[in-house]
C-alpha cells in the first residue's frame, strides 16, 4: 500500500514575485516597490483587521487587484502609477470590509503610500439623478397580494 502513495510537497507562492510579475505585464515599471507595498498591505492587513469569514487577502484577491490595477492604468494614463495601485487597493478592498476595520485599512493604505491624495472618483451625473429621485414624495396604496407598495410618482400602479 505505502507504495501507491508518492511524497508531495506544497509551498506557499511568492507573493511578492508573483505580484511584481503581474505588475510588470500590466506596464508598470515601478512594480518591484509596488508589489513590496502590496504584499505589505495585504500581510497586515491579515494580522491586524478583524477576522471576518468574507475577507480574503491571499492570491485570488491579489490577482483581482492587479488586474484592476492594469485596467485603471490603461484608462488613465496621467495619474502616476502608486495613485493607481492605491486606487485600486482602496477601491477592491473597501466595500467588504465591516465599519470598524475601514479606519484601520485606509490608515495601513496611508503609511504604505505616505503623501498622496487619491481623490475619490465621483459621478456627477450619476449622483444628481440619485438625489433628484431622493427628493420626491412617495406615494402608497394598498395592493391585493402585498401588504404595502411605495411607489415614485413617476411608476405606474398598473402591475
Amino acid at each position: 500500500m505505502k507504495a501507491l502513495f508518492r511524497p508531495v510537497v506544497c509551498i506557499v507562492p511568492d507573493l511578492q514575485q508573483i505580484c511584481e510579475i503581474m505588475l510588470f505585464s500590466e506596464g508598470f515599471l515601478m512594480a518591484k516597490v509596488l508589489a513590496k507595498k502590496m504584499t505589505v498591505l495585504y500581510k497586515l492587513s491579515k494580522e491586524q483587521l478583524s477576522k471576518q469569514y468574507h475577507y480574503d487577502f491571499g492570491l485570488r484577491a491579489l490577482k483581482s487587484v492587479l488586474v484592476m490595477a492594469g485596467e485603471l492604468k490603461r484608462s488613465s494614463q496621467d495619474l502616476a502609477e502608486d495613485v493607481v495601485l492605491m486606487r485600486a487597493l482602496r477601491d477592491m478592498n473597501l466595500p467588504k470590509f465591516v465599519f470598524e476595520d475601514v479606519p484601520l485599512f485606509t490608515g495601513l493604505i496611508s503609511d504604505l503610500f505616505p503623501g498622496l491624495a487619491c481623490p475619490r472618483v465621483r459621478y456627477p451625473d450619476f449622483n444628481d439623478a440619485v438625489e433628484d429621485v431622493r427628493t420626491l414624495p412617495l406615494t402608497f396604496f394598498l395592493s391585493e397580494s402585498m401588504s404595502a407598495v411605495f411607489i415614485r410618482p413617476w411608476m405606474s400602479s398598473d402591475f
